[in-house]
């Protein structure tokens, strides 16, 4: 039989015990990170990040003067090249090898009253059901004009077209 000064003893084991068992799943509880809707600003912030920096980088003159690969690449409407360009440096400059960004570029422009919008090129159709952030960059088309422009600039002079590119990890 136990005497009744060692039951106090086994009562404050029991109560340290548990204090211990709530102090560790409070730790644990604490050091998980549960991921809410209200965190994806984040991830949009570092796309849309990623997204201005390459159409920067592609915008940027070789030389005093001379058109930027962007602007050529508008001009001469060279879709290939902005994907080959574009893709690669927006998976140079993620942190992920296997970074799923997808992108969709339109070129939009006025003529007159009228505002027109051309699709450029993509990688992956835009659905619409995937997130997806909008960069935007003007760029100046100058003559002389190549003869695959699409678009119906007025000849002769200078103007400025918008490039919007949606990007989405999808």
């Amino acid at each position: 039989m136990v005497a009744r000064h060692d039951a106090s003893l086994y009562t404050i084991e029991g109560v340290a015990a548990a204090a211990l068992m709530i102090a560790t799943a409070t730790i644990v509880f604490q050091a998980m990170s549960i991921y809410t809707p209200g965190d994806t600003h984040i991830d949009d912030m570092l796309l849309e990040q990623l997204g201005a920096d390459a159409l920067a980088v592609m915008d940027l003159p070789t030389q005093p003067g001379a058109r930027t690969e962007l602007e050529e690449m508008i001009n001469s409407w060279d879709r290939t090249g902005f994907h080959e360009t574009f893709y690669q440096l927006l998976r140079t400059r993620s942190l992920e090898p296997e970074d799923p960004v997808q992108y969709s570029a339109v070129v939009t422009y006025r003529v007159g009253e009228d505002v027109i919008s051309i699709p450029f090129t993509e990688s992956a159709p835009f659905t619409g059901y995937d997130p997806a952030i909008r960069v935007t960059r003007l760029v100046q088309i100058r003559p002389p004009y190549d003869l695959n422009l699409p678009l119906q600039l007025r000849r002769g002079s200078d103007q400025a077209v918008l490039l919007e590119v949606f990007l989405w990890r999808g």
